[in-house]
């Protein structure tokens, strides 16, 4: 939680403050995508999705309250995770014959998801695909693979495997295995990953790094705007340690008043009980979108494959908390507007899965839900099960606040047309 920005008392901090704001919403997603690289490409210590640049490490298991690479993680699928750098030329992906829900995600460095490989475009008997460096011809893609241009040369790969329980893990894992890359293993990081700043200075460190990280991956033309008016103050590769203590003094303001913007966008301003965007992974020139969800769900898929409706509040507007007990009622007996599947995730306000008893994190449509005797579906969020009702239906949560994400998977039109409404989170005590 970030407390409220002071306000540099000089003008010409103010004018380096106001200059900064933007380029701070533009450059977050960015430098959290390298942070995520740095943990699962760079980590010294193993991990689920762990793995050397063009390698992919696989999960063997669902993710858990420990598992912390990156913020909102889902349940209901294993992740294959690599790192892919494109500097050296094409890297082949491999993706095996379709036997289940699977969806392989590939994001550029500012977390545009600008292509996604699964069930609804991979040939039946899977395909083989080359990751072209930014600029490259058709021409440069190996015989036998579709080209896929990438905008930028460092591509995260997010792979997701749907599973159904302990049971399922050996089939699951098995569709995992087909996911291979194949390219030219990498010798150094990028520059600005080598020469990550963690001075314990929060506010200057990000403009440390993000000057560096601008070298290494100019801005497309969406943030080029936001980003060009930082060089003004810090040109690409240089040290905010060097500039005037006024500029300093102004980008420290910057700092703190766009971190408290990006953590505001992440509620809903109308308190409403769920809300979700349509460009979600297709961002575009909506810069607060994209820094608001690389601090609040990092990875997200493009709407075309998923939908996130997010709940932080109760049918009053009150800010969800497991000191209460809370009812999510569905009338239509859990007929949500999804071809594949659909779940709801509790997380805590670290962003991250709570640390509760039994380690159930999701429902869903996979879940062995019991209806009501009216044929509607209750499902019920609090630290302990609803007196008489089913324990499947039961969510657990923390004694703290926390948030809820619906996950609709290949939505139906009749969602996007507005023919489909969530209904309110209930507090019932």
């Amino acid at each position: 939680m970030h407390t409220a920005p002071e306000t540099p008392s000089s003008r010409q901090a103010l004018w380096a403050m106001y200059t900064a704001v933007p380029a701070v919403v533009a450059g977050y997603p960015l430098l959290e995508a390298l942070q995520a690289c740095r943990r699962q490409a760079m980590a010294a210590e193993p991990g689920p999705g762990r793995a050397p640049f063009n390698r992919i490490a696989h999960s063997t298991r669902t993710w858990m309250h420990g598992d912390r690479d990156f913020n909102t993680p889902t349940v209901d699928l294993l992740y294959s995770n690599a790192w892919i750098d494109l500097r050296q030329g094409p890297v082949v992906l491999e993706i095996p014959a379709r036997s289940r829900f699977f969806v392989v995600q590939l994001l550029d460095v500012h977390t545009e998801n600008f292509f996604n490989l699964g069930t609804r475009n991979v040939p039946a008997g899977g395909a083989r695909y080359a990751l072209l460096p930014p600029g490259a011809p058709a021409s440069l893609a190996p015989a036998g693979t579709q080209a896929v241009p990438c905008p930028s040369a460092l591509v995260w790969l997010l792979g997701r495997v749907i599973v159904d329980g302990a049971m399922d893990l050996s089939a699951a894992r098995a569709v995992q295995e087909g996911f291979v890359l194949h390219g030219t293993a990498v010798g150094s990081p990028f520059p600005c990953l080598g020469q990550w700043t963690d001075t314990g200075d929060a506010a200057l460190d990000f403009f440390a790094n993000l000057s560096r990280a601008l070298q290494d991956f100019p801005p497309p033309a969406a943030l080029r705007a936001p980003l060009e008016m930082l060089s003004g103050l810090l040109p690409p590769g240089a040290s905010p340690s060097g500039l005037r203590p006024l500029v300093v003094d102004g980008l420290r303001g910057a700092w703190r008043e766009a971190m408290a913007l990006i953590e505001a966008h992440t509620h809903a301003a109308s308190r409403a009980p769920w809300r979700f965007s349509t460009r979600l992974g297709r961002f575009g020139q909506d810069h607060m979108l994209r820094a608001a969800t690389a601090w609040k769900g990092i990875g997200a898929l493009a709407a075309d494959e998923a939908i996130y409706a997010a709940a932080d509040y109760d049918q009053h507007g009150d800010l969800l908390h497991g000191q209460h007990t809370f009812r999510i009622r569905f009338t239509d007996g859990g007929d949500l507007p999804a071809d594949a599947f659909w779940s709801i995730t509790l997380y805590g306000e670290d962003r991250f899965l709570p640390a509760v008893a039994p380690q159930r994190h999701a429902l869903g449509s996979r879940s062995g839900l019991v209806k009501d005797a009216d044929g509607s579906l209750s499902l019920h969020m609090g630290q302990r099960p609803p007196a008489g009702g089913p324990q499947s239906n039961w969510l657990p949560a923390p004694d703290a606040p926390f948030y809820l994400v619906l996950r609709l998977y290949h939505q139906q039109a009749r969602l996007l047309e507005g023919r489909y409404a969530f209904p309110a989170v209930e507090r019932l005590d």
